[in-house]
Parts: C-alpha cells; structure tokens; sequence
C-alpha cells in the first residue's frame, strides 16, 4: 500500500513515517524540506500549491495528513498563516485525494474541544476552539469530513493527544525544561503547574496512523491519547530529579489550554488502539537523547 505522509520533515510526521515503513507501508515524504534522516522518497512541496498537491497524491493509495503550522505559538502571532496552511492546506488535500482515490488520515488535536463542558471528554463533545491553532485544525478537519459525506472520500480524523518522543521541537515544555535542566539553569512553571495532559508517545501515535491507513473506517473523528493525565508540576520534578536544579514558579501563561481528561474508549473499540508506553519510560528516553 502506497501512503503519502505530508510534514513527513515535522516531528510527529517523522515517527509516522518511520512507523508505516516497519509496518510495511510503501511511504513518501511530503514537505516543504526533506528530512535526510529517513531513508525514504521526498517530494518537496507545499501544501498551499493545489497542482504539487495533486501531483504527490497520484497514484497513492493513502495520505496521511500531519503537515500543519503545528507550533501553537506560531499560530497565535501568525493566524493568516495558520489559516492557509491548515485550512486551504487541508482543502487541497481533500481535492487530491479525490482525485487519486486514496484513503485520508488526518492529524487533528484533542484541542479541539475547548473548554471541557463535561469530562472524560468524548467525540460528542461539542467542538469550541478559541486559538488560531485548534480553529483552523479543526476547520481542517470538518473540510475533510464533510468531503467523506458529500463526496463518498474516506476520511479518519485522528484527535491527537500532545505527543511527544524524540525530535520534539526546542520550544516544546519537555524540550524547555531538559534543556535548562541539562545546563543547570532553574525550571520555571507557568503557573501552579496541575494543568494536567495527557502526553502520547509518538510511537503509540505513529501505530494508530498505520491502523487507520489499513482500516475501512471512515468518516468520523477519534480521540488518539493516553488514558495517563500527568501534570506540568510532575513533568517538572521528574526533570530535577533527574537533572537537579532550581524549581520555580511564574505567572500563568496566556492562552494556555486548560487540563481536560479525554476519552481514548471509542478509538479503542474501533481500531483495538491504546497507548502502550508508559510516561515515565517515554520521558527517560527522552531525557538520555535530548540534546545528543
């Protein structure tokens, strides 16, 4: 089977790709930079271009949808950006795919949701982004799922915990705080630190792609995250105990997303997905190569 993995270069996008591949999925990488570390095809592309959309898409059999302005921050100071990759970016998808005849899995977030109207926070849960980010992910997402009913595409959204693993980005928390920790420099947490995540191994991530690209499922979305909620505040102290240094504290920071617990029972009914690494095995491996 022929996937086609757009933000093949991204962090995430890297751990799908190498997860299809040991899978025995026939992958190629779609981004605007290769990623010489994976040994794959690369098609240098953007996703706002329609016509290098369709041709990469031709004559696959999948795509799995990961390209994204996916660093929140980025979306806040630059929503226009946010809006033509994420969205137009995901319209283009669409029209290709349904061109080619291939199956879409896209990466969407848990973000999605906004504020927890009840929790643990299942897929009926109304959808009520309030940030650049997870409006236009989620506007992404509605695009696709509405191409699966009025066009007869076969779409999966993946609701995506915050996920982390190697190639995390530098401004990412676990990234910030073992940097610092690493050179001896204070950890500051926003906050009082117990908002709460449910951090996904990118690994676990990766094998869900790989399950939805082999399914028949379509057209509905799919909570994807760890059922183990970990606080900001022990993410914190397991880096210092590791790496000792000063633990401080600072005001909140703006647009934050709040602790929510989400459902993973659907995805697990339907696709026999569950997280499977354990937090602080994942953190570990983390904390031995960051920085290598």
């Amino acid at each position: 089977m022929k996937v086609l993995v757009t933000g093949a270069a991204g962090f995430l996008g890297g751990h799908v790709v190498s997860g299809l591949a040991d899978d025995g999925f026939e992958v190629t990488g779609f981004d605007t930079k290769p990623n010489p570390g994976l040994p794959i095809h690369w098609i240098d592309g953007d996703l706002r271009d329609r016509n290098a959309v369709r041709r990469a898409l031709a004559g696959q059999d999948a795509v799995c949808h990961l390209g994204a302005i996916g660093d929140v921050y980025l979306a806040g100071e630059k929503p226009w950006l946010a809006a033509e990759v994420n969205v137009v970016g995901s319209a283009n998808i669409a029209d290709a795919a349904l061109a080619a005849d291939a199956k879409v899995v896209y990466a969407s977030t848990w973000e999605v949701y906004g504020e927890p109207q009840y929790q643990p926070i299942d897929e009926d849960h109304p959808c009520r982004p309030d940030h650049p980010y997870n409006i236009t992910k989620l506007a992404g997402e509605s695009l696709l799922l509405a191409a699966d009913k009025l066009h007869g595409l076969p779409v999966t959204a993946l609701r995506v915990g915050t996920a982390y693993g190697s190639g995390l980005r530098p401004n990412s928390v676990f990234r910030i705080f073992i940097d610092r920790a690493k050179a001896g420099e204070p950890i500051t947490i926003q906050g009082d630190g117990l908002q709460g995540r449910q951090f996904t191994h990118a690994s676990d991530i990766a094998r869900a792609f790989s399950l939805a690209c082999g399914s028949e499922l379509h057209g509905l979305a799919l909570n994807t995250v760890s059922e183990r909620m970990v606080s900001i505040k022990e993410l914190a102290e397991a880096t210092v105990a590791r790496y000792p240094t000063e633990l401080t504290f600072g005001d909140p920071r703006p647009g934050d997303v709040p602790s929510a617990r989400v459902s993973a029972e659907q995805i697990g009914r339907s696709l026999g997905w569950k997280a499977a690494t354990p937090f602080e095995v994942g953190l570990e491996a983390l904390m031995v190569t960051a920085n290598k």
